[in-house]
């Protein structure tokens, strides 16, 4: 069995298509075109089991696309993949559009402030209803500024102002991300800095 970690979703599927056995399926990808590149793919099911399939056709359908399986069909012979996942290996990513990133390759990234200093880590994106949102570890010597604790940050435009992928930082605004911070960290910061003026 193939080590999950090395896999990504590229669709979901939903339901079966007409009566030649296609399904079909919610995008994951930006590009919805993906499709066409699609031939051997893993399949996991509802149960969990994965089975190694052949793309015999796809087609796009608006926002959906239309699959079919060699030796799938039916609207039968589907109705065992409905709600699996199509998996692909992730060397198979298609890269991400300019100027976006796939949550998992921020994993890693450090953290610095407007002002250049180096804060903490990207420890992992996660994916909320409303906003992506990335976990902090602060570094032990800003702790007392910012948190010991680690916090979501939003990856909206007001925290985050550049993603350097070469250099592999994330540079957020500093006063923002105290924001966000427990009260006690955030207070103790400010009357450091309130001592120092």
């Amino acid at each position: 069995m193939p080590n999950v970690q090395e896999y990504i979703t590229v669709c979901e599927l939903m339901r079966a298509h007409g009566v030649k056995g296609y399904i079909k399926a919610m995008p994951c990808t930006h590009d919805l075109e993906r499709h066409s590149l699609l031939k051997e793919v893993l399949v996991r099911k509802v149960n969990g089991e994965e089975l190694n399939l052949t793309l015999e056709d796809s087609k796009l359908a608006g926002n959906l696309w239309h699959l079919k399986f060699k030796g799938f069909d039916t609207p039968e012979a589907v109705a065992v993949l409905v709600n699996g996942e199509v998996l692909i290996p992730e060397t198979e990513r298609l890269p991400a559009p300019e100027g976006q990133f796939y949550p998992d390759e921020l994993e890693g990234f450090r953290v610095q402030t407007e002002d250049g200093r180096d804060v903490g880590e990207v420890l992992e994106v996660v994916e909320l209803p409303t906003v992506n949102a990335f976990n902090i570890k602060f570094e032990t010597a800003v702790q007392n500024e910012f948190s010991k604790k680690t916090i979501l940050a939003p990856w909206i435009k007001d925290c985050v102002k550049t993603v350097d992928a070469n250099g592999k930082r994330i540079v957020c605004d500093g006063d923002y991300l105290r924001a966000l911070c427990p009260e006690d960290h955030s207070s103790e910061a400010r009357k450091e800095m309130a001592d120092e003026d």
